[in-house]
């Protein structure tokens, strides 16, 4: 129908149908018309499919789109209501419903895929025919909205997203569930306490001050600019949008104010452009003048006066009596009527010097200070622990108290009686032990402190979270002080185990963080309200707390027991985001014991269990800690590697968390060295340092953990003199934080021997041996397996100083111990049995050489396959035995097995032993004249490899040199490295 025709029905309604007539509808396709009769217009038009066709011919007659707005660049006539069809496309936004709609803009529900959530889509319509008009608004609009969304507080509507769409301009703000002040304020006659009024204005004034803070004035404040959630957390919406019209010349008067409502009771921010209610606006605004924030503390009087007392103050006198009739009548206290009526002075300097002082004001009562602390508070009582504790502030402070819930957690009693135990063990790092497990402790013990009091005051003072956040976070907080409780219960009755992993246990309580991390706590289903579920919760949280500190502390099979006990409790109970962390703690406890399948069951029913009930952070690290379970088994059990993806994508939907992507990163380490893959697990680790660096402090034990990481992967690509910086530096951490004497500064000083005596500095790395070795020494013994291993190393390091008798004598002590602690066919009693045949082989003693090599193949076959890189490695000893023993043809068949297992491993890993094992089958190959090229062949590829190798083998390059020109091979120069 064109306008034509819809013009000779002006004034008349549409046969058989109360419909309006085609004046309004024509009137609401130009945007002339009203805000109040544009809703009901709007809300007709969901039902009538004749004044929707009517409506959309009117759109496209004057140029304006009905479905979506026009292109940029394409010309339009004057704006139109810019709604969008459901399952329309806004940029990354999939349009849900239309949800209201005002005399400026219309409003969406919308899904955003990226994050997985509801939006409100506000699209702001520009009156302007001017192409030049309407490009200033639009870039007007835009600065104004990300001067917005940079405001980050509870109290003022988040912004997620801004933009250009056609010619409108859109934000992606949170979706509230909840109504406006003014409706929250009116649902029925009867009229709120003035205490829950004022604690509703003093959310919303919070929110005006840290808009303030950032630049931002409202220049609209008023009732229907206030949402009030269902949670009880107010919002302020719409901020410096009037300001725009201002500027461009917007029409003086104020728009009606509509309250939106959505889906399920969903109500949004007003979707009409404002440039100020006359009843709200200050003096200075009225005249025309540039308001600044002390107009905003006028219009937030006037709302204030108008909520306490029923009424506007239609002329306020600064000089009126505290005691006014409105005030007696009303119960409103002095005090707050004297801090309304400064706040609406005619003269801005009149008035309070800033929000903040205004609610200064507002809060504090002459003589006795006032907060909105709810019942429990003004009974001088504050909730500190699970709901398990009240404790009585004595301090004035309504959220103090906290510290009374350390009382037989972490207080004197119990610290002396930790500091007993360890002062009463004769293990040498016992004193340092408790040192570092005391100054732990109580770092944790006041920073819990300090977020039991922050999350009080959030709520309570602040009014920056709703109670529901507040026993979230409450929760959250009980957890980690039970966790706090049942180390100390293990450290009071520590054995030696348990002091050997007591600094672990203490750094492995988990991080406090989390439990102030507020997306993280909305997001998992809340917790059953019934009381005897939440008892049950209560003990099961204890008992996951002893699991923790029995793991940390190195008790790993009475962990699996309970942790076991503890899972089928929890399924019982049936609360997902508890059963998923109890099941979480039962996996990690599983792969400690070496459970290794087992445990990644267990992570999958932790991943199941976790995403039902919406626990997105135990999700991430469930599949986090997947990765690196994976690297200790087949390739061919997530032959595509599905399992970083998820991680990396429950990551991202979780919003990221530093810890987590720490642990990933160091998992995706051990991922790829156990797949071979050196290069990219040295990308990986230099990332997973990164992170670590960001993560941790000096003090703490995991950057070490991941320095020591870096410093192996360079080893492992025979980059040993890159690596000991990043070893030095471990070793440091490690010294202070678990002092001089502890058998985990042993591991790195026994890493650092290996590193340097790879870097050609074998005396350094035989200091570092003999100190690792008097630690484990003192700590476990002469006969103890640590002990052995080290005593093991140290013989490879006397090999290299040419002090063969004694590396002989120090492989046999390391070979005894294995055996008698390990058994016969054990592949490290193997490895020793090696290291004295390489020893007896460098005394010339190669009969005996050569049946040490034989046995440890035969063990080392049986133990990790024909196919083991440490098979090849005897075989190559056994061969070169027999070739000093002249019997090159007894040689031939262990050295062309080791040749082949060699050539299969990952480029780079065994190119050193490669070329041992060439030179050596070309030596036992020039024996016969036929075989005398192939010997040449062989040794001139061993030697392109030993000139790629570190000058450390510079004596067997020189010695391979002279070997091929006596056999008429003339050395190559160096080439590229083919694999």
């Amino acid at each position: 129908m064109s306008l034509i025709v819809m013009a000779a029905h002006v004034g008349y309604p549409l046969p058989g149908m109360d419909c309006f007539d085609t004046r309004q509808l024509f009137a609401f396709a130009q945007g002339e018309l009203g805000a109040e009769a544009a809703v009901s217009v709007e809300k007709h038009l969901d039902d009538c499919t004749v004044c929707r066709a009517l409506l959309a011919e009117a759109a496209r007659v004057s140029g304006g789109p009905e479905s979506q707005p026009s292109e940029p660049g394409q010309p339009t006539g004057r704006a139109v209501q810019p709604w969008l069809a459901k399952g329309a496309l806004l940029g990354r936004y999939v349009v849900l419903e239309r949800i209201g709609a005002g005399g400026m803009g219309v409003v969406h529900a919308a899904y955003d895929p990226e994050l997985d959530r509801r939006v409100a889509l506000k699209l702001i319509r520009i009156d302007s025919t001017s192409p030049a008009r309407r490009e200033q608004a639009q870039a007007r609009l835009l600065r104004e909205a990300q001067t917005a969304a940079r405001v980050v507080h509870p109290n003022v509507i988040t912004i997620h997203d801004v933009g250009r769409f056609g010619e409108h301009v859109f934000l992606a703000m949170e979706l509230v569930d909840g109504t406006t002040l003014r409706a929250h304020m009116t649902p029925g006659k009867e009229r709120r306490d003035w205490r829950e009024v004022l604690g509703l204005f003093l959310q919303a004034g919070r929110g005006l001050s840290a808009a303030h803070a950032q630049g931002l004035v409202h220049r609209d404040f008023k009732p229907d600019n206030v949402l009030v959630g269902r949670d009880g957390r107010v919002r302020i919406t719409d901020f410096g949008l009037a300001r725009i019209a201002e500027d461009l010349g917007g029409p003086p008067e104020s728009v009606p104010p509509s309250a939106l409502h959505g889906l399920d009771g969903v109500t949004l921010t007003r979707s009409d452009m404002v440039v100020g209610t006359p009843a709200y606006m200050a003096p200075e605004q009225k005249r025309g003048e540039r308001s600044d924030a002390r107009g905003d503390q006028y219009s937030y009087c006037v709302a204030l006066h108008e909520a306490l007392y029923g009424k506007r103050p239609f002329t306020p006198d600064p000089a009126a009596s505290p005691g006014s009739e409105d005030a007696k009548r009303s119960g409103v206290p002095a005090w707050v009527h004297r801090a309304i009526l400064q706040g609406l002075s005619e003269s801005p300097e009149a008035r309070h010097a800033s929000m903040d002082e205004l609610l200064r004001r507002l809060s504090d009562a002459p003589g006795a200070k006032w907060r909105r602390v709810g019942a429990a508070a003004a009974a001088g009582l504050v909730l500190v622990a699970g709901g398990a504790a009240l404790h009585r502030s004595t301090s004035g402070d309504p959220c103090g108290g906290s510290e009374q819930a350390l009382a037989g957690v972490w207080d004197a009693p119990r610290k002396s009686a930790v500091q007993a135990t360890f002062a009463s063990s004769p293990l040498p790092f016992a004193a340092s032990a408790w040192r570092e497990v005391e100054r732990t402790l109580d770092a944790y013990a006041r920073d819990w402190v300090a977020a039991s009091h922050e999350a009080c005051v959030a709520t309570h003072v602040k009014g920056h979270q709703p109670e529901r956040l507040l026993d979230r976070r409450v929760i959250c907080l009980d957890q980690r002080l039970k966790d706090l409780s049942a180390v100390v219960d293990t450290l009071a009755a520590a054995d030696a185990q348990v002091i050997q992993n007591a600094v672990r246990a203490a750094h492995g309580l988990e991080s406090l963080a989390p439990c102030a991390d507020i997306p993280t706590l909305a997001s998992p289903e809340p917790p059953p309200s019934d009381e005897g579920t939440r008892r049950r919760m209560e003990e099961l949280r204890a008992r996951r707390a002893a699991v923790r500190a029995k793991l940390n502390a190195g008790q790993v099979k009475p962990a699996l027991e309970l942790a076991t006990e503890v899972a089928r409790e929890a399924h019982d109970v049936g609360h997902g985001p508890l059963e998923a962390e109890v099941l979480a703690l039962l996996a990690e406890t599983q792969a400690q014991a070496r459970q290794i399948r087992e445990a990644i069951r267990t992570w999958h029913r932790t991943i199941q269990v976790a995403e039902s009930s919406r626990h997105d952070r135990q999700a991430a690290e469930a599949w986090a800690a997947l990765v690196r379970l994976h690297s200790f088994e087949e390739a061919s059990l997530d032959p595509d590697e599905e399992v970083p993806r998820h991680a990396a994508a429950a990551l991202k939907r979780l919003g990221g968390d530093a810890r987590i992507e720490a642990m990933l990163s160091r998992n995706l380490v051990s991922l790829h060295r156990a797949r071979g893959r050196l290069t990219e697990a040295l990308v990986e680790s230099q990332r997973a340092l990164a992170l670590a660096r960001k993560t941790y402090s000096e003090k703490e034990p995991e950057l070490a953990t991941a320095l020591l990481g870096q410093g192996q992967i360079l080893g492992l690509l025979e980059r040993h003199e890159e690596g000991l910086p990043f070893l030095l530096e471990a070793e440091s951490i490690y010294r202070k934080t678990y002092g001089p004497e502890h058998p985990n500064l042993a591991v790195v000083l026994d890493t650092l021997a290996v590193h340097e005596v790879r870097a050609g500095n074998a005396a350094r790395a035989l200091e570092y041996a003999g100190q690792a070795l008097a630690i484990y020494q003192r700590v476990h013994g002469d006969e103890h397996l640590m002990t052995a291993g080290t005593l093991h190393n140290r013989g490879g390091i006397l090999l290299e100083l040419g002090r063969a008798e004694e590396a002989l004598r120090t492989f046999e002590r390391a070979a005894r111990i294995r055996e008698k602690q390990l058994g016969p066919a054990d592949p490290k009693f193997a490895s020793s049995l090696s290291g004295m045949g390489r020893a007896l082989a460098k005394l010339g003693r190669y009969q005996e050489a050569a049946e040490h090599h034989q046995r440890a193949v035969d063990i080392r076959e049986k133990a990790l396959g024909p196919e083991s890189l440490q098979v090849a490695i005897d075989l190559l000893g056994l061969g070169s035995d027999f070739v000093e023993m002249s019997m090159p043809r007894k040689a031939l068949a262990p050295l062309e097995r080791a040749i082949a297992i060699f050539a299969r491993a990952p480029a780079g890993t065994e190119d050193e032993n490669l070329a041992d094992a060439r030179f050596a089958l070309a030596r036992a190959l020039a024996s016969e004249p036929r075989d005398l090229e192939k010997a040449r062949q062989l040794a001139s590829a061993a030697l392109d490899a030993y000139r790629r190798l570190p000058q450390t083998r510079a004596p067997t390059r020189e010695q391979l040199e002279r070997w091929l020109a006596e056999h008429g091979g003339a050395p190559r120069g160096p080439i590229a490295a083919e694999r």
